[in-house]
């Protein structure tokens, strides 16, 4: 008995390393093999982004030579980059994020690309180059913004950095919940095509309804709330709301209403947390109820 139990643990613990490297190495051969496949896509939508940013950065050349002064703040300077943000985010999400899920039940590749590979090893491979992809082009997009920022003013504000990071978490949370879709759906251009009309269009509406059913309550339950996190926090308003005044179209008196402008920091922090975990654990469940159907 006691010469058997010192042969055999030697073996199993062998056994166990080689079951850890063979994941990692199923993971790392995912990514590889998602790198090759979207780069593409990625370097035309990282293009989209510096066109964006050209954009509105000869905006400001051509504002300034026709006598419009430049902000005395660069923090204000930085905030003509950000109006689009939200928007930059939704899309490139949308198309490297949409097809992670469906395109494997669209085309039934899920099982022919990698036999032996465990789902939860294929979506982990997937989720962190697809998202990687989108982080690259945050980080580009900002650093655009120091480098135009230093240019006008030979400083760049601590806060640049706050922003970005909010951008980063943000655009994760937008991520999971295109993933989510993509779990849903059996085509990837549907899973891409909802997820920019829902978050675009849909949303908008909510948000606007909410504002003119003059309610006092924080949206934090509507995800693209937290975007207005990534300009705020360049310089966070006290209060985070403002009162506008409307008038009656009955009797014209004023009617006050309730605007937030943005969510506080914890509350944002909490509430993206609490979306990505969200669709990120509802993604997975999905995906693997719809994969063990088909096997």
């Amino acid at each position: 008995m006691i010469e058997e139990k010192t042969v055999n643990e030697p073996v199993q613990v062998e056994k166990s390393k080689m079951g850890i490297k063979r994941q990692f190495t199923q993971v790392i051969d995912t990514m590889y093999f998602e790198l090759r496949r979207n780069y593409i896509k990625s370097i035309l939508m990282l293009a989209f982004y510096i066109g964006v940013f050209l954009l509105y950065f000869f905006i400001n050349e051509i504002q300034e030579a026709q006598g419009v002064e430049v902000p005395d703040d660069p923090e204000d300077y930085i905030l003509t980059y950000l109006s689009m943000i939200g928007t930059l985010i939704i899309i490139s999400t949308a198309a490297i994020g949409g097809s992670i899920i469906a395109e494997d039940f669209q085309k039934h590749t899920g099982n022919l690309i990698f036999p032996k590979i465990s789902k939860n090893r294929l979506l982990t491979g997937r989720l962190i180059v697809r998202y990687g992809f989108n982080a690259i082009f945050i980080c580009v997009y900002y650093t655009l913004i120091a480098i135009a920022t230093d240019y006008k003013y030979d400083e760049i504000p601590e806060t640049l950095l706050d922003s970005m990071g909010w951008a980063l978490l943000y655009t994760f949370a937008i991520f999971t919940f295109v993933v989510f879709l993509s779990s849903i759906n059996k085509s990837p251009s549907a899973a891409i095509v909802i997820s920019i009309l829902f978050l675009l269009v849909v949303a908008h509406i909510v948000e606007m309804l909410l504002f003119n059913m003059n309610l006092d309550e924080e949206p934090l339950f509507l995800i693209t709330y937290y975007e207005k996190i990534i300009a705020a926090s360049l310089d966070m308003p006290n209060p985070r709301y403002e009162e506008v005044s409307l008038a009656s179209p009955q009797d014209g008196e004023f009617i006050e209403f309730k605007r937030w402008l943005t969510p506080s920091k914890i509350g944002a922090l909490s509430g993206l947390l609490a979306f990505s975990s969200l669709f990120l654990i509802a993604a997975y469940v999905i995906y693997m109820i719809r994969q063990s159907k088909n096997e």
